[in-house]
Formats: C-alpha cells, structure tokens, sequence
C-alpha cells in the first residue's frame, strides 16, 4: 500500500472509528487491541513476523535494449553535469536553498547514473526505462539551476516545451499494436503496449501542467528544464526500444482489433459488478451479511474493496482514451482486486478475520501470503501483464513489511498499533490467491 493510500485509509476511519493509544514510561509498546483494550507488545516481539523471506520475483521484460542506448543516455548525463561542481561553492550560489537543490540533483542523478550502469542482462530493460531517464531528468536540473543563477532568461525552455509537446503527442498518436500472432507473441504484446502507453502518458501530463514564465525563481526554472530532459530521456528510449522490439517481430501483424475486442469485454465486465454507493452513511454495511463494527472490521472492509472502486473506472477510461495496453493491464488488476474482495469478505462473514489477539497471527497471516506468492510465480507466465501485477503485487506486500519495520524502529514511549498490517497482509494472501485466476481471465480474451 502505498503512502497516499494509507493516508486515504487514516482519513477515512477517523471518522467511524476511534484510535486506542496508550504508552508506559520507560517502555516502548505495540497495540494490537481486542475486546478488552490494546495488547502491549515490545518491537522485539513484533520483529519474528517478518522471520519468512519474501520469494523475490523477476520483473517481467518485453524486450532487451542495445548496451549503446544506455551508454548514450549516460554520456548525456556526463555531459549535464560536467559544468556541475561537486559541490557547489558559496560564491558560485550565494543562496543556500538554491545551492542546496542544485547539490541534491546532482547527487540524485550520480546515484541512478550508478544504477544503470549496474543493470546487466534483461534488467538493462528498466535501466533504460527508469533509471537512465531519471539520472538525465536530475542532471538536467541541476545543470539549468546553475545556469540560471546567471541567466533567467526562460525562452528557450519555452520553445523547447512546445517542441517536446509536439514530440511526445505524436508517439502517442502513432503507437502501433503490433507482434506475433501467437499465444506468446500476443501476450508479450500486450505488456510491451502497457509499458510504452504508461510512460508516454507520463511523459505528456509533464508537458500539460509545465508552468514557467519570466516570473519563474532559478529552481523552478531548473524543475522546468528537468521536465523536458525527462520527456526527451522517455522518447528517447521508447524510440529505441520499439526498433529493437520491431527486430524481434518479423511476422508481426496489427494486434489492434483483437485488443480492442478483449477490453470491450473487459469494460463489460467491471459493469456486471455491483457495487454499493459511497455516497451513503451505511456503504460498507451492504458489502457484508451482518453490521460492520467500528475498528478492525471496518479497516479490514475498506482495505479490501478500496482498490475495487479505484481500478473499476480506471480500465473505462483506458478504453475511452485508446490506451489498449494500459486497459488491458488494469484489467488484470480489477479481476484480482474484485475476487482478492469476494474472498475476505467471506471470510470475515465466515469470522475467520477478527480482530488479532496475538502476533502469531499476524505473523501467520504474512506466511501465507507468502505461501500463495510462491505459488502464483508458478503459474503466472512471463512477459506478460500478469507476470507485471504479480511483481506490483509482491513489492506491495513489501511496502507493508517495511512499516512492521519501522513499529520496531520507534523511540520509547511509543505505542503503535499492527492491527492495519493485519488487515493488509490478509488482503495481500486474497490477491496472491486471486491473481492466477484473474490472469485467465484476461489472457482468454486476449487469446480469443
């Protein structure tokens, strides 16, 4: 989950449930609460449930870059930075805020220059994509910040953002939904037009709320340039990778109408689910057989059915926008959410989900999720966009270990509470479980 996500979650119990805090002098506890009030445990108590290793998971890959892509992007990284003293002195910048944001872009783009410059093998594939693109994007900042400490003058940004603009547009309305007309071919064709959309897609919104003028401060004019390195870097590397993917596809053919027909279904399918009004006091009431408690049932509830509602409108206007392979991608993720739901709601009406009343719980429940992690690498294929969700899935799950981390990190005299982790590990076992089943779904009318 991520920190926007779990802000959401806060925001929403602080109105239908109240938070039990509680702290000892001298000692550091954590709450899991049940009917009788809170149970106070130390981080050390807390620390076993993470004893079980998350299996790590390959991100799936559509297809390798050339070694030259990568180096040319990082000689261009070189050369942003090349006039970027390290650091930079006090004369040079008088102003600290300014000085201090140009040192901290340079050490951001050093830092993913380094990355890329690690990756080896497939992972050269997000090298290019992620980490190439950012160390330009960080350099280009710092370099434009330092060089408007002397000389603010913004036209030439300007003209380059209608260049950029035009550039980036024109990727989007030229895609092409081509591979092989084989199980494979089609599958590994879809994930490459999920991933080619998202970051093109990214890459236009930069250019539609880009802001700078002649009122624009020397870091806003450095964030400005950075936005249109960050556009050049994603086109740049999109560009490549579509020739190297066009190489791999000799008897490729137009895939589009069998996309277009496989997210139709896929719309049709997000319609057929009911689902309540959030606009109503007692929403979540009508989810389950029985009233929904204040506290753990409602976190659990709202956890569950919360990416439900999100993702649902997301795969619409997907279709809406022409973006295939992001439909399609979003489309596996609605399945998975929508049964992840149908299984804890069941069984919190089985009352197998309650309230925890011991940390072996909670460390059981992380297990098992675990458990149905490794047994959907197994069966979900790669490339493909299942294989995607599963890594999305997986690093979702870490995101919820990294905060049992942080509960053990606490100073004394704090008291927190793993009642949410529960709640999330258990949506996270449904997901695992889900996840095969959703991928079929899918891949049955993308195959059709």
């Amino acid at each position: 989950m991520t920190e926007h996500s779990n802000a959401t979650r806060r925001r929403f119990l602080a109105g239908v449930a109240t938070a039990t805090t509680a702290s000892l002098a001298g000692c550091t506890f954590t709450s899991i609460g049940d009917d009788d009030g809170p149970i106070r445990l130390s981080p050390a108590e807390v620390e076993p449930i993470l004893d079980e290793p998350i299996p790590d998971v390959d991100r799936p890959v559509p297809v390798e870059p050339d070694s030259v892509a990568l180096e040319d992007g990082l000689e261009r990284v070189e050369s942003l930075l090349a006039d970027v003293p390290d650091p930079v002195a006090d004369e040079t910048v008088p102003n600290g805020v300014v000085r201090q944001s140009i040192d901290q872009r340079r050490e951001s783009a050093t830092e993913y220059r380094d990355e890329a410059r690690e990756t080896s093998g497939p992972e050269t594939y997000y090298g290019l994509r992620d980490a190439v693109v950012s160390a330009r994007e960080s350099a280009r900042g710092a370099e434009t910040t330092l060089s408007a400490v002397e000389d603010p003058d913004v036209g030439g940004l300007v003209d380059e953002h209608e260049e950029r603009t035009t550039l980036v547009e024109g990727r989007l309305e030229t895609l092409e939904y081509r591979g092989e007309d084989t199980d494979d071919g089609r599958i590994r064709a879809a994930l490459f037009a999920a991933h080619v959309e998202d970051d093109l897609a990214t890459a236009r919104r930069r250019v539609d709320r880009w802001r700078v003028d002649d009122h624009s401060n020397v870091i806003d004019i450095g964030d400005g340039a950075a936005d249109l390195e960050f556009v050049a870097a994603t086109v740049d590397a999109w560009d490549h990778l579509t020739d190297r993917y066009g190489a791999e596809t000799d008897d490729s053919v137009d895939l589009e109408p069998i996309f277009e027909n496989a997210l139709e279904t896929s719309v049709e399918a997000t319609n057929q689910v009911d689902l309540p009004d959030q606009d109503t006091d007692d929403w979540l009431a009508e989810l389950v057989e029985d009233e929904v408690e204040q506290g753990f049932p409602q976190t659990l509830l709202w956890d569950a059915v919360r990416p439900v509602y999100r993702v649902r409108d997301r795969v619409a206007e997907a279709a809406e926008d022409g973006r295939l392979g992001t439909g399609l991608s979003i489309a596996v993720r609605f399945e998975q959410e929508r049964r992840a739901f149908e299984t804890v709601r069941d069984r919190f009406d089985d009352g197998d989900l309650e309230t925890p009343d011991s940390v072996g719980e909670v460390r059981t429940e992380r297990e098992a999720a675990i458990a149905a992690a490794e047994s959907a690498l197994e069966e979900i294929p790669t490339p493909s966009i299942g294989a995607h969700q599963l890594a999305q899935t997986i690093q979702s799950l870490e995101w919820t270990d990294d905060t049992i981390r942080r509960h053990g990190d606490r100073d004394r005299d704090t008291t927190v509470s793993i009642g949410g982790e529960y709640s999330e590990y258990a949506c996270h076992r449904a997901r695992f479980d889900a996840l095969p089943e959703a991928v079929s779904a899918i891949r049955s009318r993308v195959l059709e």
